[in-house]
């Protein structure tokens, strides 16, 4: 045999480990990899486990607290997730003793939950919100979860622990095979430098190698900082979502939207427009980088994105439809994207951003994902808290509210050595209008009371319904001879007042009023109203339709006639 037969088998011989080598190599870091897959999947189901359950209580303590049924969709979506998980985890872990286990064990506190959970609703359906909210305070509903969580966190730990155990085995695999590859690839340059005429083709193949390697490397590189800019992206609407549960104004909250668009979209210009209370406009609320608008306003249908219910993504001004909102704007001249901003089906307005170089519209619309949520939630909460603060029937400020104010406006009267006026007041005989005429009149007549109380009252003063027939008027720096004017001129006002109910006139409608004044009658909040109301029952006693002011001498006088 001679040497380049010899050659020739040799090189047979390594074309087939160079074949033969890749192929098993790959199915045994394949066999290891498909275990990784497997339990990373088993880790991703077991958090999404976690996270419908986390969404059924939030929508069961929705429900608690708005008592709304559509509260609870996520509750029984929840339910149908978390019984699907559990199937399909068990049929995974069919083989895994300990993981099946710990899954069993699982289960039991899943239908405790779902029991507790049930009764809770059916409490709060029965019983109404106090009631409820009573059990859930006992912790039960916490310290189920609390084991839930403890639970998915050991499967977690353990699935986590044997992710880390794969994939060093990947990498001492992957090393392995890398060292017999390049053992093999300096087996045949020996070959290559046998067989001469296979030499330069050897040497190309190598060239390619290597510029298939910077390729991938620069990839890889490119794939790393995409990945970074992500994860800053997600961190920062993290941050905003955060800062926006926090807040209590609603000018805040568009200081907060502003300040996380300029780090968002640092190549854009934006805008945030939301609808006016009247449902007929929008309204620019917050603005950043260089956007200047022709208009502050304009009507819902001069957005194409408030139309469609979608984003609305302009490429090429001249052939893409131009929002009206924005023709003859600068932000026209480039392409630009307007995002809805949705809650529950219903739109808030639309998020704005435009520049020579297109916004992320992923991101754009998470980002008005988070605001709609945070100026939604927001909403909700400045609703519910002036149905606290505001009598429905007047229009006026409650008693809760005159109790929260007249402290702190007698403290700061305190500091400022100044005066404050208390007025307490009611209506004449109001019964009469009761007893006639019905209660419907009765409640238009102290209507209009509250309307002429608006209307004889300073920016500065506070205008309360006290209760039943009976309103309070605080006046902070004010002189005597100005409240004492202020009451006549309500009063009169009043008495000229031409109520008709079912077309037939009321009568004429007459208050009395009591005065008291802060600190000559009380320093305290309790002292100052018992003042006030002292005169009060002085001015019915001594003829009604009348301003008494109180003096120390009222203290040991009868209590008045009924109104």
């Amino acid at each position: 045999m001679t040497r380049l037969q010899a050659g020739f088998l040799l090189a047979l011989f390594m074309l087939s480990l160079n074949l033969l080598l890749p192929l098993m190599g790959g199915r045994w870091m394949d066999a290891t990899s498909a275990l990784y897959e497997r339990d990373e999947d088993l880790l991703e189901r077991s958090e999404l486990l976690l996270s419908a359950l986390v969404d059924g209580e939030t929508g069961q303590r929705g429900f608690v607290i708005s008592g709304r049924e559509d509260f609870l969709s996520p509750l029984y979506q929840g339910y149908a997730e978390v019984d699907q998980l559990l199937q399909e985890l068990q049929i995974l872990l069919a083989d895994d003793p300990k993981l099946l286990g710990q899954l069993e064990a699982l289960r039991p506190v899943l239908a405790e939950q779902r029991t507790y959970f049930d009764g809770v609703i059916g409490l709060r359906r029965e019983q109404g919100m106090q009631a409820a909210s009573e059990l859930i305070s006992q912790g039960r509903g916490k310290r189920l979860m609390d084991s839930i969580r403890l639970q998915v966190d050991h499967m977690q730990g353990e699935l986590k622990s044997r992710m880390t155990v794969l994939e060093q085995r990947r990498e001492w695999q992957q090393q392995i095979v890398m060292g017999l590859l390049v053992l093999i690839a300096i087996l045949d340059l020996a070959v290559i430098a046998l067989l001469f005429h296979f030499t330069f083709r050897t040497l190309r193949e190598g060239k390619k190698s290597r510029q298939a390697l910077q390729s991938l490397s620069e990839q890889l590189s490119s794939g790393m900082q995409r990945l970074e800019l992500r994860n800053r992206e997600i961190s920062l609407l993290s941050r905003m979502a955060g800062a926006l549960h926090s807040i209590t104004r609603f000018d805040e909250c568009y200081s907060i939207v502003g300040r996380f668009a300029e780090q968002l979209f640092p190549q854009n210009t934006g805008s945030l427009t939301l609808y006016h209370p009247s449902r007929d406009v929008l309204e620019d609320v917050a603005h950043w980088g260089n956007w200047t608008q022709g208009s502050e306003l304009f009507e819902p249908h001069s957005c194409w994105a408030i139309r469609r219910g979608q984003s609305h993504q302009v490429a090429d001004p001249s052939k893409d439809l131009l929002c009206p909102h924005l023709e003859g704007t600068p932000m026209a001249a480039h392409s630009y994207v307007c995002v809805p901003l949705m809650a529950q089906g219903e739109p808030l307005g639309v998020l704005t951003l435009a520049g020579e170089n297109p916004a992320d519209l992923e991101l754009a619309e998470a980002f008005a994902e988070q605001v709609s949520l945070g100026v939604s939630n927001l909403s909700l909460r400045e609703s519910l808290r002036q149905q606290s603060l505001v009598d429905a029937l007047t229009g006026l400020h409650n008693r809760r509210f005159l109790d929260e104010t007249l402290r702190r406006e007698l403290l700061r009267a305190s500091r400022k050595q100044s005066a404050v006026a208390v007025v307490l007041l009611d209506v004449d005989h109001f019964k009469r209008f009761n007893d006639t005429f019905g209660h419907e009149a009765g409640d238009l007549v102290l209507r209009n009371l509250a309307l002429e109380m608006k209307r004889n009252v300073r920016t500065s003063d506070l205008a309360c319904r006290y209760g039943g027939e009976e309103f309070a008027l605080v006046m902070p720096e004010i002189s005597r001879e100005d409240a004492i004017d202020r009451c006549e001129a309500l009063r009169v006002a009043v008495s000229r007042l031409q109520v008709r109910y079912g077309g037939q006139p009321l009568g004429p409608i007459n208050i009395s009023l009591g005065l008291a004044w802060f600190p000559e009658d009380g320093s305290e909040m309790d002292r100052l109203l018992h003042a006030a109301d002292t005169a009060l029952y002085q001015a019915k006693r001594t003829g009604r339709n009348r301003l008494c002011i109180y003096s120390r001498e009222m203290d040991g006088a009868e209590e008045a006639p009924s109104s």
